[in-house]
Parts: C-alpha cells; sequence; structure tokens
C-alpha cells in the first residue's frame, strides 16, 4: 500500500534513473565501470566517458541507452536524459533535443508542456556578440523564475544546482565561477515561458533548449523530463507514447532504427550521414529477436478470477475476518508478513501467530496469500529493515521454512512489494537486475519446499517517477525485469504481481477521457486503472503468457480530515467508489489474463481511526464491523 508521504511524491512525470549498481550476495557484479547492465550499453568513448563523470554522472544523464554511433554527421550516444555528441573541435557537446529539427512537440505521454516561444528566443544576445557570457547567463536568470504567478517551481535553483562543485572537480581546487557556464551547457537557454499543464494544474513547465524542467505543486519538486529516452523511442518505434507517435510521423526520424540494413536506417535519403547500424542493441548479453524472449514460458491455465482481500490478521478476530471474507463472496486473503518481525534474532522464528491464522484458514475455507517483505536489521548489517538482506540466500532459507511448514495450506506467495519504491527497498537506489536476482533465490527455495505453491513477483506501484530516491515508473521497471539475463524472469514466477487503482477517475477514464469532473491526478497513465492495459501490453510484447495478480486495488471515499496527501480521497462520494470497484472487476473479468485481485482492504478501520491513519481509509468495514457500501456493492456483484 502506498503510504500518506508517498502519494504525492508518486505523480511526478520526470526523467532520469539517477541510481547505481551495488552487487549483493548472490548477484555478479560487473568490473568495468562504463557498463552499466541496467539498460546493457557502455560508455566507450573516453571523451564521453569524462564528460560524464565531470557533469553529475548518471543524476544529470541517467543511464546511457544506445552505442556510439554517426548521427547525422557527428558522433553521438544516447543517454536517458541527453544526448552526447563529439564537437568538430573533438570537444563534447550537447543535442538541443528540443529544436525542430529534432523533438519540438508539446504532448508526450499524457503531459502537455509549453512551445517554443521563438519571440523570447530572438530577445536572447547573440552568440559570439561581446560579452555574450555575462549576457547570456543574465538573460537565463530573468526569464528562468524561481516564483512565478505566486507559485515556487524554483526552476533558476534547479538550473544553478545541476553540476556541483564536486561533480565538476572531482579532484577539488575547482572554480566555483565556472559552475554556470556547466549549468547553461547543460539546460541550454529558455526557450519558453513558464506554463501549467492544461490537464493537472499541479504542474508547471518551462522549456529549454536540452531540457524540459518539471515542478509539481504537490510535493514541491523540481526535475527535468526523460527527454531523450522519448526521441530514441521516436527513432525506434519503441515504447512510444500514442500522443507522441501521432505528432512524429512526418519528422524524418521517424521509426528509421531498421537494424536489418547495412547501415541500420530505414530511410537514408531522409537521414544523410547516419550509420545506426547496433546502436541500440544491448552490449554484453545477446538481445531477443524480434522483439521476443530467449525464455518462452509454458502456457499458463485460466482458472477463472480469484477474488480476496487484503486483511490484517494478527491479534484481530480472525475467524470473523474469514466470516466477512466468504460473506462477500470471496475466496482468498492476502497478508502481508514482515520477516524482519518473525525472525528477529536469526534462526528462532515465531511461528506462532501464522500457525493460527492458517489453521484457522484452512478451517474456514481459505486461501491465503502471503506477501512477504523486510529484512531483519541483522541481516542487513544494522540498517534499516525495508530493504532486501545483504546476502539473498538468507531471504531463500526464510521462505524455504515457510513454504515447508506450510506446504498445501499458504497456497501463493508473492515475493516482496513495490520494490519500484525507493522507500519499499530500503531507501537505496532501486535496481530491477537486483530484484530479480532476488526473486531468482526466493523462487528456488519456495519451489523446493513445496512445488505446488504459486508464486508471484512483487507488485509495482503505479508511478511515472523516475527518480530512484523516491520511485521509478512501473511500465519501465516491468520492461527491465524481462530484459535482465536475457529473459529469465519469465521463469522465475508463476504470475506477474501488479497494484490497481483509479484515484478520483471512473475505471474507463483515461488521459483523454474525465467523467467525474474530480480535480488532479490527471494526464499520466498511472492515474488510472487501465494502466493494468500497458502493463501487460509489455508482457504481450517479451511473449509472457502468464496471469497478472493485482496484489492490491482500491477505490477511496472518506469524509475530511484525511492524513496529508490523501485528500484525493475525498472527492469521490462512498457510491461512486463502490460503482468504481464494481466496475472494476467487471473490466478484469474481461481480461482473461487477470489471475487474482485483492481488495485494498477489509478490516482496518476496525482498530485504526481513519482520519489519522491512512491505511484505514481503505477499508471497507466500519468501526463497529458493520458494512460499507463498498463492502456491500462487493458482497452482490456478479462473480
Amino acid at each position: 500500500m502506498i503510504r500518506a508521504c508517498r502519494w504525492g511524491l508518486l505523480l511526478l512525470i520526470v526523467g532520469g534513473l539517477l541510481f547505481a549498481v551495488w552487487p549483493r550476495s548472490g548477484q555478479a557484479a560487473t568490473s568495468d565501470p562504463r557498463y552499466f547492465p541496467e539498460t546493457g550499453f557502455r560508455i566507450s568513448d573516453d571523451k564521453f566517458w569524462d564528460y560524464f563523470q565531470r557533469r553529475g554522472g548518471l543524476r544529470t544523464f541517467g543511464y546511457p541507452v544506445s552505442r556510439k554511433f554517426l548521427f547525422m554527421g557527428t558522433w553521438v550516444q544516447f543517454f536517458q536524459r541527453r544526448v552526447m555528441q563529439l564537437q568538430p573541435d573533438g570537444s563534447v557537446g550537447l543535442l538541443n533535443v528540443l529544436d525542430p529539427g529534432l523533438m519540438p512537440f508539446t504532448t508526450i505521454n499524457g503531459a502537455t508542456f509549453p512551445a517554443f516561444d521563438e519571440a523570447l528566443v530572438r530577445s536572447a544576445p547573440a552568440p559570439g556578440t561581446p560579452g555574450y557570457h555575462e549576457a547570456v547567463l543574465r538573460f537565463v536568470e530573468q526569464n528562468t523564475p524561481d516564483l512565478w504567478q505566486g507559485q515556487q517551481p524554483g526552476f533558476l535553483t534547479t538550473f544553478r544546482g545541476t553540476v556541483t562543485l564536486r561533480d565538476a572537480f572531482p579532484t577539488g581546487r575547482g572554480e566555483p565561477g565556472l559552475l554556470p557556464g556547466f549549468n547553461l551547457e547543460l539546460w541550454g537557454i529558455p526557450t519558453s515561458r513558464p506554463q501549467v499543464d492544461p490537464n493537472n494544474h499541479n504542474f508547471i513547465y518551462q522549456r529549454f533548449q536540452r531540457g524540459i524542467m518539471h515542478y509539481d505543486r504537490t510535493t514541491g519538486l523540481t526535475q527535468g523530463i526523460l527527454l531523450a529516452d522519448y526521441l530514441k523511442a521516436i527513432i525506434t518505434g519503441q515504447n512510444l507514447p500514442p500522443d507522441l507517435e501521432s505528432q512524429a510521423r512526418t519528422s524524418p526520424l521517424y521509426r528509421q532504427y531498421d537494424n536489418s540494413r547495412p547501415e541500420g536506417v530505414a530511410r537514408p535519403e531522409q537521414l544523410p550521414a547516419t550509420n545506426m547500424k547496433d546502436a541500440f542493441e544491448r552490449e554484453g548479453a545477446t538481445p531477443p529477436t524480434g522483439g521476443q524472449p530467449a525464455i518462452t514460458p509454458p502456457p499458463q491455465p485460466t482458472s477463472g478470477l480469484r477474488y480476496g482481500f487484503q486483511a490484517h490478521l494478527y491479534y484481530q478476530d480472525q475467524r470473523r475476518i474469514y466470516q466477512k471474507v466468504k460473506e462477500a463472496g470471496f475466496g482468498w486473503v492476502k497478508q502481508q508478513i514482515r520477516w524482519a518481525d518473525v525472525e528477529q534474532t536469526r534462526g528462532q522464528i515465531a511461528f506462532g501467530p501464522l500457525d493460527q491464522m492458517v489453521d484457522l484458514a484452512q478451517q474456514e475455507g481459505i486461501n491465503l496469500l502471503f506477501s512477504v517483505v523486510t529484512a531483519p536489521a541483522w541481516s542487513r548489517g544494522g540498517r534499516g529493515i525495508d530493504g532486501p538482506p545483504d546476502d539473498y540466500n538468507e531471504f531463500g532459507r526464510f521462505l524455504g521454512e515457510l513454504a515447508r511448514r506450510y506446504r498445501g495450506r499458504v497456497k501463493a506467495y508473492e515475493i516482496w512489494n513495490e520494490q519500484n519504491f525507493s522507500r519499499e527497498w530500503g531507501g537505496g537506489r532501486i535496481n530491477p537486475a537486483e530484484y530479480i536476482a532476488l526473486l531468482k533465490v526466493a523462487y528456488r527455495a519456495i519451489k523446493e519446499a513445496d512445488p505446488d505453491a504459486i508464486v508471484v513477483s512483487g507488485a509495482l506501484t503505479p508511478t511515472g517517477v523516475m527518480d530512484p530516491t523516491i520511485a521509478v515508473d512501473d511500465a519501465w521497471y516491468l520492461d527491465q525485469m524481462y530484459q535482465v539475463e536475457g529473459g529469465v524472469f519469465l521463469r522465475i514466477a508463476d504470475a506477474v504481481g501488479a497494484h490497481a487503482t483509479g484515484y478520483n477517475n471512473a475505471p474507463d477514464d483515461w488521459v483523454d477521457r474525465n467523467t467525474v469532473g474530480t480535480p488532479g491526478f490527471k494526464g499520466h497513465p498511472s492515474f488510472y486503472f487501465r494502466r493494468i492495459d500497458d502493463l501487460h501490453a509489455i508482457m504481450a510484447r517479451y511473449g509472457d503468457r502468464r496471469q497478472m495478480w493485482i496484489t492490491e486495488y482500491h477505490w477511496a471515499s472518506a469524509q475530511p480530515p484525511v492524513p496529508p496527501g490523501y485528500e484525493w480521497t475525498t472527492h469521490l462520494s462512498e457510491q461512486q467508489a463502490a460503482d468504481f470497484l464494481v466496475r472494476g472487476f467487471q473490466m478484469m473479468r474481461e481480461r482473461p489474463w487477470v489471475g487474482a485481485a485483492f481488495v485494498w482492504n477489509l478490516n482496518f478501520r476496525t482498530f485504526q481511526d481513519y482520519h489519522t491513519q491512512e491505511t484505514a481509509i481503505f477499508g471497507v468495514l466500519n468501526p463497529d464491523w458493520s458494512p460499507r457500501l463498498l463492502y456491500t456493492a462487493l458482497k452482490n456483484m456478479p462473480k
């Protein structure tokens, strides 16, 4: 479940993965610092590598997403945020990715950006004129506001803080006066005034030559949009948002990458002085051919949609909980198992409370899904408990003990939760390859102890964020999971976990459709229930015929006050939220690839006050255990 401090932060559409790889036990490490297994590309050019290191590295550029190749007459390398190019004099520069000849577009992935302001650009100092350096920096300061229309987007502060003194001069003794020029290199001049996104008034953007800054009023954060990845999407046609594709169809760059051609260019007459042969083929691993994975899983049987509730069973009236589940016509309960609490001392597993809930579930005919998260402090060198252990085999040992003890009685295990959110990954840098390494160990341990148990990959939290100090986009993360080790993900889980919510939007709504007139939470696919279709499209692209298990599913209705960050739960009436829950289930039944859905949650209101505890907002039972409209609607809907 996404907690209060998280909802606002997860609503960004920002760019650039900023994290590095820190190998753990059971995970192979690369000895080449220039190679990035997250994307499968290497910074081979010495000048590019030096520039990367002295301009902020991953924080500034993100990962490399291409090889070095010849593009429109110059040698370039694509990174997630920016494109480096070798200048005629041998120095390194950056492409103006937003120039009219490259990506002049204003609508990308549901966000609406300011258009190029020709009058503003004409008023900028002309390069080469006397005093140009000082004049252009004054121009930037005058046209890049920290305060705008009563808001504080901090655009100038963001500009000034892009490259630090330590970035530029890692050995020390640097000249601070050079930093403004370095930041100008990376952003260029502003080419628009600030503008509010018409689809989400909490978002303010400003366009520069080489980037777009994005301010989110709900969080106060300002970051850069991931633009070079979108330019790559135009060229390759992969992961290309429909709104961007509709604008780019007439561009000479559109779907030009064709690696079957001698120079990798589909229409070379439109793109002279370009050789893209192998430019976007991963290095160090054999990529799947034709978009298909190296490993094809067997088809999974469809046994109908499994209906479940997430409940809190610990020290609650468990028989009453199970009876409420059955009264609603549901057959499954998900319980989160915090390894950190169950095995506080290595080798001393507190099975007692688990035995009670498993035994009673068997008596009541309830199927259990255990969602196992958080590593004990002893397994993390004394650090915080939310992240994975230092040695993944310790996690496997614990899961093996659970699966042996409850063989045939706990039907399914979810391996971690929302691992694309930094706080759920120990506050550390998020890395899909690390999670796959953990899942491999977990899958093997469970299957050795209970071959019939269903292993579900950890569900991803819906978000468009691309900042691993907060979260990374769930669709991007899922795509990366398939690319690790030639597609090993396809054979180390029986189902693919996901979370589904519609915030204050109707289940049929989308980025271009708002039928309820609620404010905010519009424009990005992660705000909508139909985000599950995006995730399934990624599964299909890799030939994945497993089912998706939605291990958290909800709409909410609450009366104020509510905890900060959850004001959106007051936008819908209880009847609307109930109707949306039922319609969402109808839509899932129309999607046979959805294998299970667990409503978040059943009973948290019976022991928490929703005015102060965000988890209780979503409970479908009242404090006295009487049914809310949400529970009654779920009980009465066809199944």
